[in-house]
């Protein structure tokens, strides 16, 4: 049982997607499906802005962003609160932007005074980009940036947000936000299979890709080149890569089983097991690494250091066929992170692995 902060296990009907003949990634029988995609993720992500699917990992989609909305040489705004947020920085440096990181606690996510003091701070804003996590899972702190976006959007700003780890398990109302580049995911609290990226691009994003003084890199990652292959497609290929078909009709299907069981219901099934999770490592004497205001719905972090929590997840595996996740970067080796995304998020499956958890701690610790 996957409980890692993704892959997530795929619910069977979507794994049964898989079986079915492969679609060519152009042409009539393709068009309709592709586009039934796009119309169930537009509703996923509560917008009205343009959805594209990436055939790459999410790391290439937040490249993307990045790439598209900054300018070498530039300020972009990060939102530093763990391991995740902290790699966007890396992206903007190898593009050559300047990237100005807004710090917050680790185990929390950012707050909009602490945005502000930043931005005012480095002054003239406008045009410039502002990345935010929504759910980082290296610390468990998850973020609703509204206000953020709201203040920066008023200064002229283009909004990024993450939101790999949160979307179908967590609300994501990206025209409400006014998110210009809202980035999703398939297999992990959507619970579709690896390979395929829903991103949300609005107006003021594409126009910022096709103002870019200097070219990106890549056309893959480029947008002007998505927009042109958008724009003049006669055959249903509106994109310029092959599309791994068999992983969007997975994906298709995940988003309707999403739908069908109402967003609010989802969301509320993803809080009530995380909360679950939660209290049951505090029953077992653990304490959780997150900060109480920033709970995450997706991910739960408790503190396990030294031995303990090597032997704690290799146990886990070997005895009881369930993983988990360990620590990352300045947080390796004293905390683990477990998954309630997609179909475990339920309470049955947070009872069994807590059973398991309970009798791996009775062995390994003295």
């Amino acid at each position: 049982m996957l409980m890692i902060p993704g892959p997530s296990e795929p619910e069977p009907e979507v794994l049964a997607e898989l079986s079915l003949p492969i679609l060519p990634h152009y042409g009539e029988k393709w068009v309709p499906v592709y586009q039934d995609t796009l119309s169930k993720l537009q509703k996923v992500f509560k917008t009205k802005k343009e959805v594209i699917i990436i055939p790459a990992p999410g790391h290439v989609a937040v490249e993307m962003a990045v790439a598209n909305l900054t300018e070498k040489g530039r300020d972009v705004f990060v939102c530093v609160n763990g391991y995740f947020a902290e790699s966007i920085t890396d992206m903007a440096r190898a593009i050559g932007s300047n990237p100005v990181r807004i710090l917050s606690q680790v185990g929390r996510g950012p707050t909009l005074e602490e945005v502000k003091a930043v931005v005012e701070e480095r002054g003239d804003p406008a045009g410039k980009a502002i990345f935010v996590v929504q759910n980082e899972t290296s610390t468990g702190a998850a973020t609703n940036p509204g206000e953020i976006f709201h203040y920066c959007k008023n200064a002229g700003m283009l909004t990024a947000l993450d939101s790999i780890s949160a979307i179908g398990g967590m609300d994501l109302p990206a025209d409400e936000w006014q998110v210009d580049f809202a980035i999703g995911y398939s297999s992990k609290a959507l619970g579709g299979v690896f390979g395929v990226q829903p991103v949300a691009i609005g107006p003021d994003a594409w126009q910022a890709a096709a103002e870019k003084k200097g070219r990106i890199g890549s056309t893959f990652m480029d947008l002007n080149v998505w927009r042109e292959a958008i724009d003049e497609d006669t055959v249903g290929h509106p994109y310029p890569a092959s599309m791994p078909t068999s992983a969007v009709v997975a994906l298709r299907k995940a988003v309707s089983m999403a739908l069908e069981e109402g967003l609010e219901n989802r969301y509320a099934r993803h809080a009530s097991a995380a909360s679950e999770l939660r209290e049951g490592f505090k029953a077992l004497g653990l304490d959780i690494f997150t900060d109480p205001e920033f709970y995450s719905n997706t991910v739960t972090v408790p503190r396990l250091e030294g031995n303990l929590n090597r032997e704690f997840r290799r146990r886990l595996v070997k005895d009881y066929d369930i993983m988990i996740g360990g620590g990352l970067g300045e947080l390796t080796g004293k905390v683990v992170r477990v998954g309630t995304m997609g179909s475990v998020a339920r309470h049955e499956k947070v009872q069994l692995a807590l059973a398991a958890f309970e009798a791996v701690l009775k062995k390994i610790r003295p």
